[in-house]
């Protein structure tokens, strides 16, 4: 189960770039009853609740996803709107219908499984080592804690498990997977005629009137995003420190302090022979078969030839005993002692460990090195640069929230107090800030009610280690219409393509009533100096376009005496075609793998049905309380 999770788990990557957890819900009537909820929630879901602050984090981050996806076209009022946060919020409730249904079942995911998912995930790797600190980092990122991301990560995880819990009451018969093939290896026979829509573009017969009419109708189409002005001050201590003199003397007595910290440790390499119990031999007989081999060495033979013979080990016995370099720290204990107290091509033992009887071989010594104070110089530096970084930022970030609390109304007196530059930027939009503004973390702050409305500055907002910022609105210029001349020519563009689809159109259904009048497409081809295009098309004939695809599939099948002409949109403008026979897929000629994706295409198709009728029957069966006014 873990392997299929982690295969899954790759969509909840993704959407860590974008915000993390997005899981698709079912949009359903907003019927709900308005009862009696607690006075902290928003909704409630049988025994489960949705407290305000759940539902506002969950949209903050939603609309955050959506200004991400979006850029410039992000309508900040209109996914604000009283329907956009009821339609989320019913979502929500999906959501939570499913997680109780879920724990009704019984499923479950472990706290093990979430460890493992999450040290999975490449976003939280070094150097693909999962990273503690990394992990941190990208969660608070996205305004999450880690304790919320792995309860929202069990969740997810959860709900991922229901389709397949749905989905194993799910058959496919022969019959019905025969069916499926018939239908998606179906060929069609087409004629086809297209209609390009660039003859019909006349921008010059788009007045100005009916541009400044469809202006004044579609001005939500034009609006300019709103702007803001901002003044901040920026901590960051890691280039307060880079200036400071560091003291030669405080140099050399750091390195003679941690002086083994730019050592390499000596390493021995070492040989062994593992005589162990087995089920045929005991302890002491273990034990005697390791002082035999003992003496058969002391004699003169090879340790080579004897490991190869006698050694319980596996991993060496072939190589002659041979373990390769080893470091303080890395075998056990007694085995450790023993070697570090050979000289080279002693043989020591039989030395027992946990794993039986070893003769311990040292073939060779590769002595400690060490950096000089010349050679490690830069690096304490930067060491105690960094320390200082650390010492300098607790103590000025502690200030600097004194001096935001104390008066929230301007950073003067911060820069001021923390001998901080004073930096103005503006006015820019949500996604046209540059250098640290731009930070999703900073934009947050900056857009929102306390700093955006309410003109006080952010709290700190750490960036990164010993790096914070605080930002204040001086200016705000709400979302408003561009002016129309910067638009005109936009708008005029875009009605000249709409009226040459129309004129297409119009031409197009002309061209169909002559040809299902005379019902020769080739002779109105050749009248109008138009193109005439013959082929057979399978539904994988994506070069002919989406559009025309879907429409030539659904058209009926034509008789034996009466072909089909319709006329379907095509790439931006038309085409006019005649369907002339159906050849209806052959399940048989069908490989393993389409039997197997038409399978797969089938299951996801019934059991997507059943996780829809679920979360219907759900509804009906399960009291929901939404108290309106809090939305």
């Amino acid at each position: 189960m873990l392997q299929a999770i982690r295969d899954r788990v790759t969509g909840i990557v993704a959407f860590l770039i974008l915000g993390l957890l997005a899981i698709p819900f079912l949009f359903f009537g907003v019927d709900s009853y308005i009862r009696d909820v607690p006075q902290d929630s928003i909704a409630k879901i049988g025994d489960a609740e949705i407290t305000l602050s759940e539902f506002q984090t969950e949209f903050s981050r939603y609309r955050a996803q959506l200004r991400a996806q979006q850029g410039e076209d992000y309508n900040e009022l209109e996914a604000s709107r009283p329907q956009a946060r009821r339609e989320f919020l019913e979502s929500m409730i999906d959501q939570q219908l499913l997680i109780n249904y879920a724990q009704e079942l019984g499923l479950a995911i472990s706290p093990n499984t979430i460890v493992e998912v999450i040290q999975n995930i490449p976003a939280f790797q070094i150097d693909g080592q999962f990273n503690r600190d990394i992990y941190r980092q990208r969660v608070q990122a996205v305004g999450q804690t880690p304790a919320s991301f792995e309860r929202d990560l069990m969740d997810d995880l959860l709900l991922r498990e229901l389709p397949a819990a749905v989905s194993s009451s799910v058959i496919v018969s022969p019959a019905d997977l025969e069916r499926w093939l018939r239908v998606q290896l179906e060929a069609r026979r087409i004629s086809y005629i297209e209609i390009d829509n660039a003859p019909f573009v006349e921008p010059e017969s788009i007045t100005d009137e009916a541009i400044a009419a469809f202006y004044e109708d579609n001005q939500g189409q034009f609006m300019r995003p709103e702007r803001v002005s901002v003044e901040y001050v920026e901590l960051d201590t890691r280039d307060m420190a880079d200036t400071m003199e560091i003291e030669e003397e405080v140099l050399e007595q750091r390195y003679e302090a941690t002086k083994a910290r730019f050592m390499t440790p000596e390493r021995r390499r070492a040989a062994h022979i593992l005589i162990t119990e087995t089920g045929e031999r005991e302890a002491d007989e273990a034990r005697a078969l390791a002082e035999s081999i003992k003496q058969r060495l002391e004699q003169g033979e090879s340790f080579a030839d004897l490991a190869e013979e006698f050694s319980d080990d596996p991993g060496s016995a072939a190589q002659g005993g041979d373990l390769g370099w080893i470091e303080p720290g890395v075998m056990m204990p007694e085995f450790e002692q023993a070697l570090y107290e050979m000289a080279v091509d002693e043989v020591a033992g039989p030395v027992e460990t946990e794993f039986g009887w070893h003769l311990i071989k040292l073939v060779e010594i590769d002595p400690p090195r060490g950096q000089t104070f010349a050679q490690a110089r830069d690096a304490i530096a930067e060491n105690i640069r960094e320390e200082r970084a650390d010492d300098l930022y607790l103590e000025l970030s502690e200030r600097l929230i004194d001096l935001v609390y104390a008066d929230p109304s301007g950073l003067d007196a911060v820069a001021s107090d923390l001998g901080l530059e004073l930096k103005t930027a503006g006015p820019f939009s949500r996604f046209g800030a540059e250098g640290v503004l731009a930070d999703p973390r900073v934009l947050e702050a900056t857009f929102s009610d306390l700093v955006l409305i309410d003109r006080q500055a952010s709290e700190p907002i750490e960036l990164d280690r010993n790096h914070a910022v605080v930002v204040r609105v001086t200016d705000h210029q709400p979302a408003e219409p561009r002016p129309l001349d910067d638009v005109a020519d936009e708008i005029r563009t875009r009605l000249a393509r709409e009226a040459a689809n129309e004129a297409a159109r119009e031409y197009g259904e002309s061209l169909l009533t002559q040809v299902e009048t005379d019902g020769s497409l080739e002779q109105l081809a050749e009248v109008e100096s138009l193109e005439l295009e013959q082929r057979e098309i399978t539904r994988r004939s994506f070069e002919l376009g989406g559009q025309l695809l879907e429409e030539v599939f659904q058209l009926p099948a034509p008789n034996d005496q009466e072909p089909v002409f319709e006329l379907v949109p095509r790439n931006g403008g038309w085409a006019l075609v005649r369907l002339e026979s159906v050849v209806p897929g052959d399940p048989e000629a069908a490989d393993e793998s389409q039997r197997q994706s038409a399978r797969r295409q089938i299951e996801f198709a019934r059991s997507s049905a059943e996780v829809q009728g679920l979360v219907q029957w759900l509804r009906a069966n399960t009291e929901v309380s939404v108290v309106e006014d809090r939305l």
